[in-house]
């Protein structure tokens, strides 16, 4: 049901002609004039039929609100079939539209109603005021009802046993860990600051204290990374062999729209909100709202999906400020959200599996492994999805953590993966996900044109491959700390390494030759950068090694004259020999498919600022 609402000084209608569909009425009511009016032009939708009482339940509620914020003394029910090109039988559209009048006069209001289905001429007399032009999209959401039972967690082996948490004694250590936390309620108290957070400070990662808790700020070196991960993130969707849409959007949405405030309600309380005075908005959590809310306005073939929209999108949650985790848990964040647009549930399925993949291969390129919490909103979603989590167990060769939450909720989701790596705290640490969405397309009145030319609404896929741009850095980091427990010196993936290469010229005299260098290797992409400061070779190569350069060398007369250097290699850490030409092709080997950005401070240490 979608509905304008127009404050009015007055409304004066009169019924002229019958359409087809009209209803008999007496002639004493086919015309009327209302003074102080809250009209609602209404339009009954194909969707509604099957749920008259819910959507008008939900208008009369909305219109009794919006009668006492505005100050009118009464309601015309107005039919209008313009709102909408996707209208209700004409039976239907008289039932709801008689139903919403009588709840409005149960409830107290002056209602009245126009006749359905005759052309009509009015005149209307809007106030003018900023609340006197409203719109509304009713979807007759059902009342929220208490769960029944609890929630349940066991364990789904490859074989697609059932083991009850009490019983089970396998798995991997960050499987029993997430055992420990989810299903028992149990995590081990930190021991002292996290090393990570050492390298954070060493990157110039921080929290900004003169703004509120949660919300972080990059020096170069970490903006640059951040950057980096954005653009990976936006080349890994880009790359997944479907239709993607790339958007921008806002962060804030109005709570005034029944879609996004249905949405936000069922967020819980992590909502960040802004009030302008007049009206509130709800800071996205996610890129959900901007990208449904432009895919409802486009005209979808079912011949054009699956496809996908992404958005890295700033998103906002009002996390505890003692929960708080720097790159893990913050107040803004920045999420890579991807959301395929599907035609029935088993393509939902086929392409849940394939995300499940990219996600999988991502994250074992930087040398990890995940373990899966799997969410299902019920029982009946369990049931229907258990052949596809068995699927993905026996292709991980893994078990999966099974949670199910209690019956009796309409949850807009059925079934959620939570990947989950294990960290150098050993803590289980959820880093990418996926889930299958039945519920917003509806909400948001997102449809598709089937073979037939009937309207349906898609299964929505909402998937962040790497998890958000900052819980990768954070996957980044702490794979650094576990390098460094090893043994070896931390390092970076060469692609994202704030310095590539660090050129030391033995002095003054060989200052030149290393520009020159430099200036070849920049050319080529590569981020180089130049101690061309007083200090001795020996300093030199310290600070290299203390700004994990991946590669730094020194120039002299012999690396001049011979061409040949003595690379320090900081992922072997050892030197090793080679020429520029072997150098530039051993980086370029190491970095090929992923994205590059210059350095993002000068190259000449000399005119850096101390930080």
């Amino acid at each position: 049901m979608r509905a304008l609402y127009i404050h009015a000084d007055s409304m004066e209608f009169e019924a002229k002609e019958k359409t087809k569909a009209a209803e008999e009425i007496p002639a004493e009511l086919r015309s009327g004039r209302m003074e102080e009016v809250l009209v609602a032009f209404i339009t009954v939708e194909s969707g509604d039929e099957g749920k008259i009482a819910q959507v008008a339940s939900e208008a009369s509620r909305d219109l009794l609100s919006t009668m006492e914020k505005v100050g009118a003394e009464r309601v015309l029910v107005y039919p209008y079939a313009h709102l909408s090109g996707d209208l209700a039988k004409p039976k239907a559209s008289v039932e709801a539209l008689d139903l919403l009048t009588e709840m409005l006069k149960a409830a107290g209001a002056e209602a009245h109603r126009a006749p359905f289905g005759w052309y009509k001429s009015f005149d209307v007399r809007c106030k003018g005021h900023p609340m006197s032009e409203l719109s509304r999209d009713f979807k007759g959401k059902e009342e929220k009802r208490a769960p029944k039972g609890e929630d349940s967690y066991f364990v789904l082996t490859p074989e697609g046993r059932e083991i009850q948490i009490g019983d089970y004694g396998g798995g991997s250590e960050c499987m029993r860990a997430m055992i420990d936390k989810e299903a028992l309620g149990k995590e081990a108290p930190a021991a002292g600051e996290p090393e990570y957070l050492r390298l954070c400070r060493k990157f110039g990662i921080q929290w900004e204290a003169m703004s509120d808790a949660g919300h972080m700020c990059l020096a170069p070196h970490g903006a640059m990374m951040f950057d980096l991960i954005s653009d990976y993130a936006t080349q890994i969707v880009n790359s997944s062999g479907m239709s993607v849409y790339n958007v921008k959007g806002t962060n804030m949405f109005s709570l005034d729209e029944p879609a996004v405030k249905e949405h936000a309600d069922l967020f819980g309380d992590r909502l960040y909100t802004v009030s302008t005075g007049k009206k509130s908005f709800v800071l996205r959590y996610a890129a959900c709202h901007q990208q449904f809310a432009m895919i409802r306005n486009w005209n979808i073939s079912y011949r054009q999906m699956p496809f996908g929209a992404f958005e890295v999108a700033d998103s906002y949650r009002l996390e505890q400020s003692g929960e708080c985790m720097l790159c893990f848990r913050s107040r803004r964040l920045n999420m890579p959200d991807f959301h395929v647009m599907c035609r029935t549930v088993p393509e939902a399925q086929e392409y849940f599996a394939k995300l499940d993949g990219d996600i999988f291969g991502e994250i074992e390129k930087i040398g990890r492994d995940y373990d899966m919490l799997v969410n299902f909103s019920s029982r009946k979603a369990y049931e229907e999805n258990k052949a596809l989590i068995e699927g993905l167990c026996r292709l991980h060769n893994r078990d999966a953590l099974i949670h199910l939450y209690p019956d009796g909720i309409n949850y807009y989701w059925t079934v959620n993966i939570e990947y989950h790596l294990l960290d150098q705290m050993k803590r289980p640490r959820e880093i990418g996900t996926v889930q299958i969405d039945v519920g917003n397309a509806e909400r948001f009145g997102i449809t598709y044109a089937d073979e037939k030319g009937e309207k349906r609404h898609p299964i929505i896929l909402h998937c962040a491959v790497i998890g958000s741009i900052e819980r990768y850095m954070y996957s980044l980091l702490d794979t650094a700390v576990g390098i460094e427990r090893s043994g070896s010196p931390g390092y970076l993936p060469v692609w994202i390494a704030p310095e590539q290469v660090r050129l030391m010229p033995m002095s003054g005299e060989f200052a030149g030759a290393a520009a020159e260098m430099a200036s070849r290797l920049r050319a080529e992409g590569v981020r180089v950068s130049v101690d061309d400061t007083d200090a001795t070779v020996g300093k030199k190569v310290r600070r290299a090694k203390q700004d994990w350069c991946s590669y730094a060398a020194v120039i002299g007369e012999a690396e001049v004259s011979s061409g040949r250097l003595k690379v320090y290699v900081r992922s072997e850490n050892r030197d090793a020999e080679m020429g520029e030409g072997e150098l530039l092709a051993r980086i370029k080997g190491e970095t090929a498919g992923f994205p590059v950005r210059p350095m993002y401070m000068p190259s000449e240490l000399s005119r850096r600022c101390e930080m």
